[in-house]
């Protein structure tokens, strides 16, 4: 094994704190880890320099098993948005794309694992195959790299038991405009790609999706696409040919994860969700009034929201005894082995929660993750998204600040304005041409729309 490996991979070290620095690293920023700094600020530091491939040293003042796995018992709507587990992130970070040296003889543990594939950790590189080739195990974020002396691996790929190369991608091409293609060719880390109306937003994020699979030979289960809805879902499969275990809308990506964690669950209809309501609170009944409407919207503040049911309860006139019923109504749904439209994304945020295992089986599946309509996203949606693209947090994320279409449910446009608070490292990209109207029509929109208060500061032809 060949220390410190190609200055392209930019790898780092972990060492004890108090012991020396090894040498390659003599210049190399240092971070340490307490039990005072196992905290989100240094996680965004270890991810902003992982994402970058800078040289790290780690300074461990920790247990061995201090970053042990986490879960957490709190009800979703007691977490912010932005709640991911530090110590996952941490363990993550320190490991994938640095050189154990706690015990002053560093080992690259992905010439361990390269054991999956058949491979032993022995020659001029990381591993050497079983055909007698000689390889190097990257822990780096996964992107295209430049020619090295001996071919690379990738770590996810290792994680699934293959051997697939990573080569010199082709030039994106797709028949796409210069600014989108500059967007698909993202190289690393998270990006957010502002798509005002009529510039191709759909098509960026297809070609997308096509160059992860195809040209950079991502494997299919490492990628997850996140359409809006159902017709904007079936649109991307159409024009990607992925298959609905990659391109999902939010709800069936709850869906899928809530029926993994309890096998068997049936969604109910408005009509079913009245009649639980119904029989857990008294409401007097007057003529053309709905007197459950409201407490089915109160549903969706809590859940969609994140909001304290007490909370809710406080600020409307209309769901008397709201706050004690909410935990009562989602017992009554699940003992009879249903769940209404809203607890798809909050009970499947609840069970990424709770259970570490079916958590890590998730990651897996969306270590690669494509968000549309980003602009949309609610703070339940923000956070079943965080904690399946965790911890390395590579969200291509597409939307306008300017789009909102669904605050009234709770979407907040400062998820997209603030993106490099939530994907630390995240690179910009922005589409610039309105393919759809007139320039009179641009002109005008442009205008208008400067004179929102908070907004992503944009250039539209």
């Amino acid at each position: 094994m060949t220390i410190p490996g190609p200055t392209l991979l930019g790898r780092g070290v972990v060492v004890r704190a108090g012991s020396p620095i090894p040498s390659p690293w003599s210049d190399a920023p240092v971070v340490a880890l307490t039990d005072t700094t196992t905290t989100t600020e240094t996680a965004d530091r270890l991810h902003e320099l992982w994402v970058q491939r800078t040289p790290v040293v780690v300074e461990w003042g920790l247990d061995d098993d201090a970053l042990a796995a986490e879960s957490s018992d709190q009800p979703p709507w007691a977490l912010d948005a932005g709640f991911l587990f530090p110590a996952e992130r941490l363990r993550f970070l320190c490991f994938s794309n640095n050189y154990d040296a706690r015990d002053g003889d560093p080992k690259w543990w992905w010439s361990v694992k390269a054991a999956s594939i058949g491979a032993t950790p022995a020659g001029p590189a990381d591993a050497t195959l079983p055909d007698g080739s000689t390889v190097w195990i990257d822990g780096g974020p996964r992107q295209p790299l430049g020619a090295l002396d001996h071919p690379v691996i990738h770590g996810e790929s290792i994680d699934a038991g293959l051997a697939t190369a990573v080569g010199e991608t082709p030039t994106v091409t797709h028949d796409l405009a210069v600014d989108q293609a500059e967007a698909v060719d993202h190289q690393a880390g998270a990006a957010r790609i502002i798509a005002p109306a009529g510039s191709g937003k759909t098509r960026t994020l297809a070609a997308r999706l096509r160059h992860l699979l195809d040209d950079r030979d991502v494997e299919e289960h490492f990628v997850t696409a996140v359409a809006y809805n159902a017709r904007a879902a079936d649109e991307l499969r159409q024009r990607t040919g992925a298959s609905r275990s990659v391109v999902r809308t939010i709800h069936s990506l709850g869906w899928a994860i809530l029926n993994e964690h309890l096998p068997g669950l049936e969604l109910m209809g408005e009509r079913d969700v009245r009649g639980v309501l119904g029989r857990l609170v008294s409401v007097p009944k007057r003529a053309n009034a709905d007197p459950l409407g409201p407490y089915i919207e109160a549903l969706d503040q809590v859940r969609a929201g994140l909001v304290d049911p007490d909370v809710v309860e406080v600020e409307r006139d209309d769901v008397p005894g709201f706050g004690d019923m909410f935990e009562r109504y989602r017992q009554r749904l699940y003992r009879s082995g249903n769940v209404d439209h809203g607890e798809q994304v909050y009970g499947a945020i609840e069970a990424l929660l709770r259970d570490e295992a079916l958590r890590r089986r998730w990651q897996f599946r969306c270590r690669h993750l494509l968000v549309d309509e980003f602009q949309d996203l609610t703070p339940a949606y923000l956070l079943l998204l965080r904690l399946v693209a965790s911890p390395q947090l590579q969200v291509f994320g597409v939307g306008d600040d300017d789009q909102v279409i669904y605050g009234y449910a709770g979407a907040d446009p400062g998820f997209l304005i603030d993106f490099d608070a939530l994907f630390p490292g995240a690179v910009h990209h922005a589409l610039k041409t309105n393919y759809r109207c007139p320039p009179s029509i641009v002109a005008g929109a442009r205008t208008l729309l400067g004179y929102n208060r908070r907004r992503i500061d944009k250039t539209i032809h």
